[in-house]
């Protein structure tokens, strides 16, 4: 990834301007380290959280890690340079709804393809290329659904924006019921759609959240979204570990302990697939409101 890396730097500082033409100037301000360490701080307390022994311990990482996170965000309110619009992650904000859907599609698409190689090889027994190949089948969904829709506008782009979730979760719901089962060709369609339902909204989900951002915002806006989504990464792979920890996964290498601690891991995973369905809704009514004034 370096080079290219290097190379979207160097077209970013040769074309992007410096300020947006509805910006003020603004004065140089500094790099927003302390905020930075304080939500790394969050997220390796759930990481830990994953591999420590007794239940009580779990519980009060846990407990502290959304505690670190929930004083990131507070101290970022109130700082000059801020790293999140206004009302980040708050239900009553067009904006701060479309985060949460970001943070919550993100930790479950990460979970999924997370725990995949371990079910396949060790309870389906298959070959390390068709784990790869199930990756792909994921990857290509989200690709496929991202161009199959790239030109909705309207009705149309409100059908692509309520019904991707609604996909993911059903993709998802199908994964958990057949985790353990000989059905590898269904569990393969069932990741191609856990991933094509990200790909039909996410587009979409982006271009009205910044249709929603408050004016002069939107360069932080812009900026937040990749960020909350790796923010639900770091959790969703956390929680993946903390999960199937939880469920007795540890060291184990046999299909009869590796299965339902993959498959509980997967039915916890619809509940905050479900809540990201639900904010989409209420998504779509409040942007509605706004775009309306």
């Amino acid at each position: 990834m370096v080079p290219i890396i290097l190379i979207f730097s160097i077209i970013a500082i040769r074309y992007l301007p410096d300020q947006l033409p509805n910006e003020d100037a603004e004065k140089k301000k500094s790099f927003p380290l302390l905020r930075l360490l304080i939500l790394s701080g969050g997220i390796f307390c759930v990481a830990l959280a994953g591999i420590v022994d007794t239940n009580l311990l779990r519980g009060l990482l846990i407990g502290s890690a959304i505690f670190i996170i929930w004083v990131a965000f507070k101290l970022d309110a109130r700082a000059e340079n801020r790293i999140y619009p206004s009302q980040a992650l708050s239900i009553f904000s067009p904006v701060g709804t479309a985060l949460w859907i970001m943070l919550l599609v993100g930790s479950v698409h990460t979970t999924v393809p997370l725990l995949l190689p371990l079910l396949l090889q060790v309870v389906h027994g298959v070959d390390p290329i068709y784990v790869g190949l199930v990756s792909l089948v994921i990857s290509g969904g989200w690709t496929l659904g991202t161009f199959a829709v790239s030109g909705w506008s309207g009705r149309k782009e409100i059908i692509a924006l309520w019904s991707g979730p609604l996909i993911m979760l059903a993709g998802l719901a199908t994964i958990a019921a057949i985790a353990q089962l000989p059905m590898l060709a269904v569990l393969t369609v069932a990741a191609f759609f856990m991933g094509f339902g990200v790909g039909i909204h996410n587009v979409h989900l982006l271009a009205r959240t910044m249709a929603s951002a408050i004016k002069g915002e939107e360069r932080i806006t812009a900026s937040a979204m990749p960020s909350i989504r790796s923010l639900g990464t770091a959790f969703g792979a956390a929680m993946a570990g903390l999960l199937t920890n939880f469920a007795g996964l540890g060291t184990a290498t046999k299909a009869e302990e590796v299965g339902p601690a993959v498959t509980f891991s997967y039915i916890f995973s619809l509940i905050p697939l479900t809540a990201a369905v639900l904010m989409m809704f209420w998504f779509l009514r409040i942007s509605a409101r706004k775009t309306e004034r």
